[in-house]
């Protein structure tokens, strides 16, 4: 899946809407099956909007297959320190595992 990051920067709905279409039958009928499908669905979109905005573009981007902090920095706009404290945060958090470089 491909994210856009500029979108993710600043969430389009407040996580307590997106439930609220969860437990109604017919404004989740309403919405279809590929609700909030470019987040990965309304539970990622909901994990998404738990994160701060550097979290949640490096976590967006970890989730697209970006290993390399490097790399994470130039897809998200984000400076390599920010992704560094980003993924050590969400190392804490139990979202990715950041292992040491081999050598």
């Amino acid at each position: 899946m491909a994210y856009d990051y500029q979108a993710m920067r600043r969430l389009p709905v407040d996580p307590r809407v997106i439930d609220k279409i969860q437990r109604s039958p017919s404004m989740s009928y309403e919405q279809g099956s590929d609700f909030m499908s470019g987040f990965g669905g309304p539970q990622q979109y909901k994990q998404f909007a738990k994160l701060p905005t550097g979290q949640r573009l490096t976590y967006a981007a970890v989730l697209e297959g970006h290993t390399e902090p490097i790399d994470i920095s130039v897809v998200t706009g984000l400076t390599p320190e920010e992704v560094d404290a980003a993924l050590t945060k969400l190392e804490r958090r139990g979202l990715v595992t950041v292992q040491e470089a081999q050598l």
